[in-house]
């Protein structure tokens, strides 16, 4: 493989938030979403940083920054260390307020911890081709210390390398938010010497997720109602109809849609049908999810909050869900009577043609023997989402 190294090291600060607490995954469906949600919170990191650190690789639950140049106050890094944790969890409490699956991952992501390897030394640039790699002992030394013996699950190690190098450190004492302790690692390498400070003080300015309620307000009236036999498991055809991302799937004339928010369909997921890429296309938001073991419910609320489509599942057979389609909308008594006299057959022939496509997607899996990507597994009792 060619390569071009530049071995002039220089100082650089390695900065590395890792991400801990998953347990081993048995089903596929936790597997997937373990993956989705690792995902999130690594990107929410990645959107926490302010000290202009560059990414050099992100190693499985872990981001390696790093920063050349201007040496690090005690402070400014302290305060980056604050701002992800605190983002890091404000995620972590949002999804757990939010969330629908029941799967293993889904249920205990509130078991991930955070915590963070800080070292400086001298660090060169390796060139491969279009990516830039780190190389250096202090680099090994970075990654040796993810495994320690600090008896804490969350906490910030700063080296005594990064603290002897950087006279601003002085002031470690008058900015920490706890008293830092002393600890020392013991290495094939040699003896690194380090300081940690726990994260759980600052559990307290994690903001409460905000319970949102989706719902309009506006007194709305019926105006149609499709209903139609799919010949698959409720489960299945939840998986298909509430993801947000897989519209275009079986929505007639739908070629796509965005995915505004992760991959895990949750209360108060959105997203946008693309039917003709204009700003045209319309946004909506789902939530209120009823479920229990026969019967499902929840509502797609359009952006401008003047319609609902009340969507309902029900199990009526092994292998058979009875799917309606009840759309709610604000409209005065004169446009009713227009819309059903010009507009609703379109719109009934729309839905059923819909659910004619769902039908056929959903036998098609079953026929292959596969599931949907999504697969949000559901517990067999009731249990609201609001």
């Amino acid at each position: 493989m060619k390569s071009t190294n530049d071995h002039s090291a220089e100082p650089t600060l390695l900065f590395i938030p890792d991400i801990s607490g998953f347990t081993k995954f048995v089903h596929e469906t936790e597997i997937s979403h373990s993956e989705h949600i690792i995902k999130e919170l690594l990107e929410t990191l990645i959107d926490a940083n302010e000290m202009n650190l560059e990414i050099s690789e992100i190693e499985g639950d872990a981001i390696l920054f790093y920063r050349k140049g201007k040496k690090p106050t005690a402070a400014e890094t302290l305060a980056q260390v604050q701002r992800m944790y605190i983002k890091f969890h404000t995620c972590l409490r949002k999804y757990e307020s939010q969330r629908i699956c029941q799967c293993g991952a889904c249920a205990n992501c509130d078991g991930l911890r955070l915590k963070f390897i800080i070292h400086y030394g001298d660090i060169s640039i390796n060139q491969v081709k279009s990516r830039s790699k780190l190389f250096g002992s202090d680099l090994i030394v970075a990654h040796r210390l993810m495994k320690n013996d600090v008896p804490l699950k969350e906490y910030v190690l700063i080296t005594d390398q990064l603290i002897n190098a950087c006279s601003s450190w002085v002031e470690i004492d008058q900015v920490a938010w706890a008293t830092p302790n002393h600890g020392e690692g013991h290495y094939d390498f040699g003896e690194v010497k380090y300081c940690y400070l726990p994260l759980a003080p600052l559990e307290s300015h994690i903001p409460p997720p905000t319970i949102e309620d989706y719902a309009t307000t506006l007194n709305m009236s019926k105006v149609l109602s499709v209903e139609s036999v799919i010949t698959a498991p409720i489960e299945l055809v939840f998986d298909v109809v509430s993801d947000v991302n897989a519209k275009h799937l079986w929505v007639l004339n739908v070629k796509g849609s965005d995915k505004t928010n992760g991959e895990i369909t949750r209360n108060g997921s959105t997203h946008r049908c693309i039917m003709n890429e204009d700003e045209n296309d319309p946004f909506f938001t789902s939530h209120s999810f009823k479920i229990t073991k026969d019967l499902i419910t929840w509502i797609d609320t359009n952006h401008t909050h003047d319609a609902n489509m009340v969507v309902t599942l029900r199990r009526i057979g092994k292998g058979l869900t009875r799917t309606n389609l009840t759309v709610l909308k604000k409209i005065n008594p004169l446009k009713k009577i227009l819309f059903n006299l010009f507009m609703k057959k379109g719109f009934v022939q729309f839905y059923d043609a819909s659910l004619k496509k769902l039908d056929t997607y959903c036998q098609g899996l079953q026929q292959k023997g596969k599931n949907h990507t999504t697969s949000i597994l559901l517990e067999p009792v009731s249990y609201p989402v609001a």
